[in-house]
């Protein structure tokens, strides 16, 4: 039950914890680690069958659409994370820094009724294009909320690259060509503890996440993550994935 967000980003895989109500790794495309990438990846869209009422940036309604930590359906989180990976990427240097907004979804366990459940959170990043800078992105992602084997489901605390630890990646990258032009790109990884209602996916999370700058000015940002969760008092560690989208504020 927790996290859907890709540029690329390196990242240790761990076996997946095939158990209902937990993350698995089924998705209809999954993140690469590494560089850049051309665009970001995400799962199926559609709606979810839920259970209940769940509060968590967002609502979720029993037997039809569920509402992440963010603005929008799994759904409409999916037609606009993979609108944006059509986008043209941003092919001139970018300078100074910004901050950018979005959501960035997780896939979680499968179920016969939608194989393309997620949970939907918000993203906040400020990124620093300036040249040599140490850890040019700070970012932050929560109030994940959606379905989980068709359950609503919510799932408390906050990622941040705050809670990074040495050798984690944190970088802006740039390619330069003379046919497309200067490519850049942002990978960071987020840390932080993680619980949901039932104890399931209570425990560390560690999430990479890249993208990619797309549009005039890099006024967007379309992407993906790779997230490792190690449950509380031990036990498989969960690996799950996503999509991710924002725009420049």
């Amino acid at each position: 039950m927790f996290i859907k967000t890709t540029i690329k980003a390196a990242i240790t895989s761990v076996a997946v914890l095939s158990l209902a109500g937990c993350f698995g790794s089924s998705s209809s495309s999954s993140p690469t680690s590494g560089g850049t990438t051309g665009g970001g990846t995400s799962a199926g869209g559609g709606t979810s069958t839920g259970g209940g009422t769940s509060t968590g940036g967002g609502t979720s309604t029993g037997g039809g659409t569920s509402t992440g930590g963010g603005t929008s359906t799994q759904a409409a989180f999916d037609t606009k994370s993979q609108s944006y990976i059509f986008l043209a990427p941003t092919a001139t240097p970018l300078t100074g820094s910004a901050d950018y907004t979005g959501e960035i979804s997780v896939l979680t366990q499968a179920n016969s009724a939608n194989p393309a459940e997620a949970l939907v959170g918000t993203l906040d990043m400020n990124v620093n294009f300036g040249s040599g800078v140490t850890n040019p992105v700070t970012a932050t992602a929560g109030n994940f909320a959606g379905n989980v084997d068709g359950v609503a489901t919510t799932v408390t605390g906050t990622l941040s690259t705050a809670n990074a630890i040495a050798g984690d990646v944190n970088a802006i990258d740039t390619i330069t060509n003379p046919v497309v032009g200067t490519l850049t790109s942002a990978t960071a990884i987020l840390r932080g503890t993680v619980s949901d209602p039932t104890g399931a996916l209570s425990g560390d999370a560690r999430m990479a996440l890249s993208g990619n700058f797309k549009e005039a000015d890099g006024a967007k940002l379309s992407g993906g993550h790779q997230t490792t969760i190690v449950p509380t008092g031990g036990g498989t560690s969960i690996a799950t994935g996503g999509s991710l989208y924002a725009d420049k504020d």
